[in-house]
């Protein structure tokens, strides 16, 4: 007799849980080596998807949001035609940068040699260039990686051949449809330069086993760490829910927070309006979803201890027009600033761990299965036997 379709799948599920488990996670050195960190360069950062803001950053054409990616001077802009590209911030002539910071412009003028350049990096005009043979302005436009929007999120791969990203996301898409993400609007910022391996900020992002040790006081009294449980693996990316203890509502981040509490996100069900839920797309993509928003973090790897982290809270339109806008937003980042410091010290104590001789490769229980699946990404990415 054939057994029940709900227990094969369950049985499928746990036997792919076991199977990422058992293998451990990334040595030491993956953490905090030069040489690993240019691997991770060649293979991940260089071929992969990466997100670099959304669409909203520059509404108006004109507006121009300069950044740095792994060395690379970039700059997100929304043209005339309304298309938003990801541009060199380089100049074609003598590679000084044209431009820093945000803005709104009608062109970018280098400050060199004045050579100009419109809002599609065309180059527009170069000062004396007439006299030189061969000079094709049509060959002087500024570069930029393949750019691909996503729900309202700007990704760029330095692979022109890399596959599309849209299909790679479909189940996120899917299972958080209700969300509606591409509507969200960002309504808060912070920003941080952090001293760690970009692994491990994503690491301690996607698991709450450490609810029970980092964070005992704030966020276990609300979302106790045994209660965790993953989505399947269906791509590149891993979903965490976080449901809360039984008889609290899941209105704010910490026990006893207080604060005025935003309405709920109209569409969800209830169960989704209960839960406290995580995402992480491969490599550094970091979203997490709660009844009255989402919120979002940019990563931008730096060197092998070294990150930069841009996080942004977001909320639909007719939350930002609710009478308790400013002091439910107030509440939530100030409780988000409060459990922050107590994440800043277990990652700084892993990032001194990991340069010991000592370090272990890691042993995961079963409410870290989503970092076993992104060390095994990374490892599969990396190609490098020795992590």
């Amino acid at each position: 007799m054939a057994a029940p379709r709900g227990k094969t799948k369950r049985a499928t599920r746990g036997q792919a849980r076991e199977s990422a488990l058992a293998v451990p996670g990334l040595a030491a050195h993956c953490y905090a080596s030069p040489e690993f960190f240019a691997r991770e360069r060649e293979t991940i950062f260089a071929r992969e998807w990466l997100c670099v803001g959304r669409l909203e950053d520059v509404p108006n054409p004109g507006d121009y949001a300069s950044f740095e990616l792994l060395g690379e001077p970039l700059m997100l802009v929304r043209g005339r035609d309304g298309e938003v590209r990801v541009l060199s911030r380089v100049c074609r002539h003598r590679s000084m940068i044209l431009v820093e910071g945000a803005g709104n412009a009608r062109s970018f003028t280098c400050p060199y040699h004045s050579w100009t350049y419109g809002l599609d990096g065309r180059l527009a005009g170069a000062p004396e260039m007439d006299r030189t043979p061969g000079f094709s302005p049509a060959k002087c436009a500024l570069p930029g990686p393949k750019i691909e929007i996503w729900e309202g999120f700007v990704f760029v791969n330095f692979e022109p051949k890399a596959k599309p990203l849209a299909p790679r996301l479909a189940g996120l898409a899917r299972h958080f449809r209700a969300y509606r993400i591409a509507d969200q609007r960002g309504v808060r910022s912070f920003e941080f330069v952090v001293d760690w391996n970009w692994k491990v900020m994503c690491e301690n992002f996607i698991e709450i086993y450490h609810h029970i040790g980092a964070h005992r006081l704030s966020l276990e009294p609300v979302l106790p760490a045994r209660l965790g449980r993953t989505e399947p693996a269906e791509g590149p990316y891993t979903i965490m829910h976080s449901p809360p203890k039984k008889g609290v509502e899941a209105t704010g981040w910490m026990a006893g927070g207080g604060g005025a509490a935003l309405p709920p996100i109209a569409a969800l069900s209830g169960e989704q309006a209960n839960l406290t839920t995580f995402a992480h797309g491969f490599p550094a993509h970091l979203m997490s979803f709660f009844r009255d928003r989402i919120e979002y973090y940019l990563i931008f790897p730096e060197g092998p201890a070294r990150t930069r982290i841009r996080k942004v809270i977001c909320v639909l339109p007719e939350t930002a027009a609710h009478p308790d806008f400013e002091a439910g937003i107030a509440t939530i980042a100030e409780q988000f600033l409060a459990f922050r410091q107590e994440d800043v010290m277990v990652n700084d104590g892993v990032m001194r761990g990991v340069r010991s001789r000592y370090a272990p490769r890691p042993i995961f229980s079963h409410l870290e299965e989503t970092v076993a699946r992104f060390a095994g990404y990374v490892r599969a990415q990396a190609g490098a036997r020795s992590c």
